[in-house]
């Protein structure tokens, strides 16, 4: 059975009870959380943030790469996914892991935060729940949030549109750099942070980087937001150094999402559409992203990844992009295209490789004649299993993808069927489909 397991953390948590575990190809259905009668913020700061990622780069990383065609499904359960067979049951444990799990967890370390005065705490939070819901929202579109997390009071939240939550998400992002600006009060993140070991310097980076990536979103809505986007990324990450990564260890207890995985199961293999994608630019990047899905020695997906929760290489795809639309193939977007490829060769130690790769005409046609398809195309091939991904393709339509099964490619996760079944106030989403477009994906 393949366990949700925490990293760095596991001590901490057998304290407050806070153990999760997976159900349907998974094994068991997912208990909530306890709600322990003591518990400090360097207690929930790191379980938010294993969690999150676990879940970012488990089943969001899964069932998205099976509509990017990174994946592919073979046989049980994923097989039928691969055909756009998903269920709303299929999605229950993904959904209960970021209700149940990471936003409620959020919830009380920023009453803590508030209560205590921790400042700093209390700007990670709600980096942190910024996240969380824009994920959340990309995948589902309109979800239930402002009138949640009461407890009995409430037991059918009322779904909000995707647009105030969008909204929502940008005003956490200000209210955290508010927090982070001034001097700590207090205790503060440390050790306990596993993105940047306290340093809000880092955070406010990350802030940056998240705005970019709200307002590339957006930017389908309206082409200002383009804008934006550059606003946000000159204050944004600066290096490899800045990437908010999550650390698991190579250890029985602490192995990284998909590792776990690739050891338990053999449903999944590397997308075949994908690989012949890299093949035909005889990238050096496929003995990493093109390996076997059910070796054990995967060299990329480790027992101790450190798992990529917004990164350089995405900052620099997402400059380029935004420099394309708001100035054409000047030599400023055709540099941050060339920094974007380096920068993900970098990552896979490829340096070497890079400049024969970037020779070829088909990867580097020259600043006059550079475009949004090899800007996204190569941003495509970057961000490996990144359900980012999935984000680029509904907004460009790049690249071009055959159906794996019928004639469209879904566009959306269908809602957990937990949530249409209990909240009342679902009723209106029991109809929705995996090929309906959310708010920000327009035609």
């Amino acid at each position: 059975m393949l366990k949700l397991k925490m990293i760095h953390v596991l001590v901490l948590i057998a304290f407050v009870g806070m153990f999760s575990s997976c159900k349907k190809y998974f094994g068991d259905v997912n208990k909530n959380p306890n709600d322990p009668a003591v518990v400090t913020p360097d207690v929930l700061l790191p379980i938010i943030q294993t969690n999150l990622a676990y879940t970012y780069w488990g089943d969001g990383s899964r069932f998205a790469s099976i509509y990017t065609q990174h994946i592919d499904g073979v046989t049980r359960q994923f097989s039928v996914i691969q055909n756009y067979g998903i269920q709303g049951s299929d999605v229950d444990n993904m959904w209960s892991n970021l209700y149940s799990g990471v936003l409620a967890d959020i919830k009380k370390l920023k009453e803590i935060s508030v209560d205590k005065g921790y400042n700093h705490y209390e700007g990670a939070a709600l980096v942190l729940e910024a996240y969380t819901l824009m994920f959340v929202t990309d995948m589902w579109g309109d979800i239930p949030y402002s009138n949640g997390f009461a407890g009995t009071d409430n037991l059918a939240p009322q779904f909000d549109s995707q647009e105030s939550v969008y909204n929502t998400v940008f005003t956490l992002l200000d209210q955290a750099e508010a927090k982070l600006n001034i001097a700590a009060e207090g205790r503060a993140p440390a050790a306990d942070d596993l993105f940047y070991g306290g340093d809000e310097a880092q955070w406010i980076k990350m802030i940056n980087g998240l705005r970019a990536r709200a307002s590339l979103h957006l930017a389908k809505r309206n082409n200002s937001y383009y804008n934006d986007v550059l606003t946000a990324l000159n204050n944004g990450l600066a290096s490899s150094a800045d990437d908010a990564r999550l650390p698991f260890e190579a250890t029985a207890s602490g192995s990284a999402p998909w590792f776990q995985y690739i050891e338990q199961r053999a449903d999944i293999a590397e997308g075949a559409n994908y690989v012949a994608r890299l093949n035909a630019l005889n990238d050096p990047r496929v003995d990493f992203f093109g390996h076997d899905l059910t070796d054990v020695a995967h060299p990329y997906f480790t027992a101790d990844q450190a798992v990529p929760m917004l990164s350089y290489t995405e900052a620099l795809f997402m400059k380029a992009e935004a420099l394309f639309k708001t100035e054409g193939a000047t030599a400023n977007t055709h540099d941050a295209y060339l920094d974007a490829i380096a920068a993900s060769f970098d990552e896979l130690d490829l340096n070497s490789d890079y400049a024969a790769y970037v020779a070829q005409n088909d990867v580097d046609p020259g600043q006059a004649n550079l475009t949004l398809d090899n800007i996204m195309t190569q941003k495509y091939l970057s961000l490996y299993a990144d359900p980012e991904v999935f984000n680029d393709w509904r907004r460009t339509g790049i690249p071009s993808l055959t159906p794996n099964s019928g004639s469209e490619v879904p566009r959306r996760l269908p809602y957990s069927e937990n949530e249409v079944t209990f909240n009342s106030s679902a009723s209106a989403y029991l109809t929705t489909t995996i090929f309906q477009r959310i708010w920000w994906d327009v035609n």
